[in-house]
């Protein structure tokens, strides 16, 4: 939770490096550090809190702010027709491997029952339920926002797993989660910005600068 509260911070400078955003105002900046330091404090309360793997979290750190950052430039760049092409295409190139998996459980799978077929139809309406409105959020607003997004929807997890299990976090730990979630409510998206061209008086977007920058970047 540290980890993935604290990329905000880092995409925020993203956003403003490439997809041409303003930096966050100073009310924005003091939003991103409560997230940090709400879920830090709610991790430091947790009695099972243990710290391991540096590198695998470091490793995911790096996708994970560069992944948030390019499929933003993606919904920006790529027209498609409607949403749904999105939905297509990244599920489409996902499934790929499991046709090949499925080659060695065809047993398995013809021996399914109709509920289990049921399940399996139920998870799959959900899933392209997520998909769609996942990619729906990320072409309206900033990387920054939807990624703070995405994190709130994990303090509200933890939010129902206290609610429904024994083992729940103290008191102060859910004072943490609120914290997090009075930063993000009060967080404000970047505006995109505009400069001046060097050629003419006209003012023009910095979205294709940024845009030519992760290609070179991709190169």
């Amino acid at each position: 939770m540290i980890f993935r509260f604290s990329t905000p911070l880092c995409i925020s400078i993203c956003d403003y490096l490439f997809l041409g955003r303003q930096l966050p105002s100073p009310q924005s900046w003091m939003c991103l550090i409560t997230l940090l330091v709400g879920a830090a404090g709610y991790a430091l309360t947790d009695a099972a809190y243990m710290v391991k793997g540096y590198l695998f979290c470091s490793l995911w750190y790096f996708i994970f702010c560069c992944d948030q950052v390019y499929l933003k430039h993606i919904t920006s760049s790529v027209e498609m027709k409607s949403n749904w092409g999105r939905v297509f295409y990244s599920n489409m190139l996902a499934s790929v491997p499991l046709f090949f998996m499925m080659a060695s459980e065809t047993d398995k799978i013809y021996s399914l029952s109709t509920e289990e077929v049921a399940i399996v139809g139920v998870t799959v309406v959900l899933g392209v339920a997520m998909s769609y409105f996942a990619w729906l959020a990320r072409s309206l607003v900033s990387a920054t926002s939807f990624t703070i997004v995405g994190n709130v929807c994990k303090v509200l997890s933890i939010g129902m797993n206290v609610s429904l299990w024994d083992k729940h976090a103290s008191p102060v730990g859910i004072a943490y989660l609120f914290l997090c979630l009075f930063g993000a409510y009060f967080y404000e998206q970047a505006p995109l910005r505009e400069i001046n061209s060097s050629s003419n008086s006209d003012l023009v977007s910095y979205r294709s600068i940024a845009c030519r920058k992760l290609a070179f970047c991709r190169i």
